[in-house]
Formats: structure tokens, sequence, C-alpha cells
């Protein structure tokens, strides 16, 4: 039984489709412990996405910074994070996702861990 030459290119490309729509969901869900990464910042200002609830940009000396609730991140708290930053203070934070100066896809900021050197102290659950 001889294949066509049509059918042959027909699977190829859809099994090249396939792998990389696996390459990339695989790349979303484990995209916090590939890129996460802690860094000290100064925010120069902030400003929230529209009237988007969930969604601020960070301007900082060296990059933009995006605080957004995202699913693939487990983030839920960009509302509570937006209210303890502050331009003109320093934070030490942790963040995930990979900067790319022409591209617009920024850093999300997922926690602060220091406020002008001071630690964050979370409250504790009951």
């Amino acid at each position: 039984m001889v294949l066509s030459e049509s059918f042959f290119r027909l699977s190829a490309l859809a099994g090249f489709i396939i792998i990389l729509l696996v390459i990339l969901f695989g790349y979303l869900f484990f995209e916090p412990y590939i890129t996460e990464d802690t860094v000290t910042i100064k925010v120069i200002n902030k400003a929230q996405f529209g009237k988007e609830k969930g969604k601020y940009f960070v301007f900082t000396e060296d990059e933009v910074f995006s605080n957004s609730d995202n699913y693939y991140q487990n983030k839920e708290n960009a509302d509570e994070l937006n209210l303890q930053l502050y331009p003109g203070s320093t934070y030490k934070v942790k963040v995930v996702g990979v900067y790319i100066p022409w591209l617009p896809r920024f850093r999300n900021i997922i926690s602060i861990l220091e406020i002008n050197g001071e630690p964050v102290i979370k409250p504790q659950s009951k």
C-alpha cells in the first residue's frame, strides 16, 4: 500500500503543529519554575491597564514589569500587590517570565519580599 505524497505532507504538517502546541502549553505550565527570579527594583511609577481589574504596569529604572493575575502562574493577588507598591520606594520582588525589549511581554511580579530593605511579614491565615 502506497501513501500519496499529499497525505504524507498533510500528516507531517499536522504532527509539526501538534508538537509546537505541546511545547507552547508545556512552557506556559512550567514557566514559573523555569524563569522565576528575585530582583531589586526602584518603582518610578505604576499604572492600571485601562479599566481592567487585576492588571497593572510597574515602571522601574531598568524595565517595565506587569502585575497581573495569571492562571498559569497561579497568581490572584495583583490588586493587593498594587496597594503595596509606591513610587520612589525600593522593593525586592519575585518575578516570573522573560523580558525581551522589542517584544511587548513583561515579567510578572509574583510577590514582594522586602520593602526598603525590611522583610514583608505576611499575616498568618486561620
